[in-house]
C-alpha cells in the first residue's frame, strides 16, 4: 500500500462496485463520471491494486478488490453512523433536507408540506427526489421518505400517515366502444393497464382481461386510461376530477394503499426533519377526506 485512502475514494469505490458504471456511481454521489474515474484511479494507485475490470459495459470487481469491499463497507457503516448521529444532534432548523417520494405523492402531500415548512423555516434547503425507486435511507441517500412500502429494516422508523383510495376506471370513449359488465366477474375481450410488477397493484383478480400496458407511476396510468388504452385501477383523488373518466362498479368497495413516513431513528429529532414531519402530518390531515375518497 502506497498511502492511506481518503473517505471520498472509498465511497466512490463502493458506488462503482454497486452500480457497475462510472455514470451511475456519479449520479448516486452527485458528481460527474470523470470525478468518479479520477477517484478510482487514485485509490488504485494508493493501494497498488487494480480494483475493476471492464466486462462488456460494466465495471466488475477484481478478486483482490472483493476482499477490500468488505473492509470498505465496514468503514462506510461507521462513517454513516457518525453522520446520522451528528445530524440527529442538530437542533437548528436550517440546512439541507433530502426527501424521497413518488411523483403523485409529491403533488398531493410533499410539495404542499414543503411550502408550509418553508414559510415557517426559510433556512431549510430541500432536495426533493421523486420516482418509483426506493432510496436507501440507511446510507443517507435520503433523510426522509414518503412512500407506499413499509420498510423492514430495524434501524428505520416508519408510521402510516395517509390512506389512498383506489377504484377501477374507464374512459367515456372506451365505454362507448366497449361496454363493461356490471360486475368484474369476467372481462373477456377487454384491455387493462396496470402498475409495473413489484409496485403497488390492484389485488382483486380480473378474469380474462388482456394486459396491454404497464407503467411505473400513477400519473401515466391515469393518462393511459383517459386516452382509452384500457381499463385501470387508479387512485380516486387523481381520477375523479378528470371528466373523461368513469368509476366502474361503484357498489364495489374501494381498495386502499397505505402511505408511510420513513426515516432513520438517528435523525428523527433533527430540527429540520421535525419541521418537515410536522408540516407533512398537518397536510395529510387536511387532505385525508380527498385521499380516502370520503367526499364522493
Amino acid at each position: 500500500m502506497h498511502g492511506m485512502a481518503d473517505w471520498e475514494e472509498i465511497r466512490t469505490f463502493l458506488a462503482v462496485a454497486r452500480s457497475g458504471t462510472l455514470a451511475a456511481a456519479g449520479r448516486a454521489l452527485g458528481v460527474d463520471y470523470t470525478t468518479v474515474g479520477r477517484r478510482v484511479r487514485a485509490l488504485e494507485h494508493e493501494l497498488g491494486l487494480t480494483l475493476f475490470e471492464r466486462v462488456r459495459d460494466k465495471y466488475v470487481l477484481t478478486e483482490p478488490a472483493e476482499g477490500i469491499r468488505e473492509a470498505a463497507e465496514r468503514m462506510e457503516d461507521g462513517a454513516l453512523t457518525l453522520e446520522r448521529r451528528a445530524l440527529g444532534a442538530d437542533r437548528t432548523v436550517s440546512g439541507a433536507l433530502r426527501i424521497a417520494t413518488t411523483d403523485a405523492l409529491s403533488q398531493i402531500l410533499v410539495l404542499p408540506a414543503i411550502r408550509a415548512m418553508h414559510e415557517r423555516h426559510p433556512d431549510i434547503r430541500t432536495h426533493l427526489l421523486t420516482g418509483p425507486a426506493r432510496l436507501d435511507i440507511s446510507r443517507r441517500e435520503a433523510d426522509v421518505a414518503v412512500r407506499y412500502i413499509r420498510p423492514e429494516a430495524g434501524e428505520l422508523v416508519s408510521r402510516r400517515i395517509a390512506r389512498v383510495a383506489a377504484g377501477f376506471y374507464a374512459s367515456r370513449d372506451y365505454l362507448a366502444r366497449r361496454p363493461v359488465p356490471s360486475r368484474p366477474t369476467s372481462l373477456r375481450g377487454h384491455d387493462v393497464v396496470g402498475i409495473e410488477e413489484g409496485l403497488r397493484g390492484w389485488s382483486r383478480p380480473l378474469p380474462d382481461a388482456r394486459d396491454v400496458l404497464r407503467a411505473n407511476n400513477m400519473s401515466t396510468l391515469v393518462l393511459s386510461v383517459a386516452l382509452g388504452i384500457g381499463l385501470g385501477a387508479l387512485h380516486c383523488w387523481m381520477a375523479d376530477p378528470n371528466p373523461e373518466l368513469v368509476r366502474l362498479w361503484p357498489d364495489e368497495p374501494l381498495e386502499h394503499d397505505d402511505v408511510y413516513l420513513v426515516l432513520h431513528h438517528d435523525v428523527q429529532r433533527t430540527g429540520r426533519v421535525r419541521a418537515f414531519v410536522e408540516a407533512l402530518e398537518q397536510r395529510a390531515a387536511e387532505v385525508a377526506p380527498r385521499l380516502e375518497a370520503r367526499s364522493r
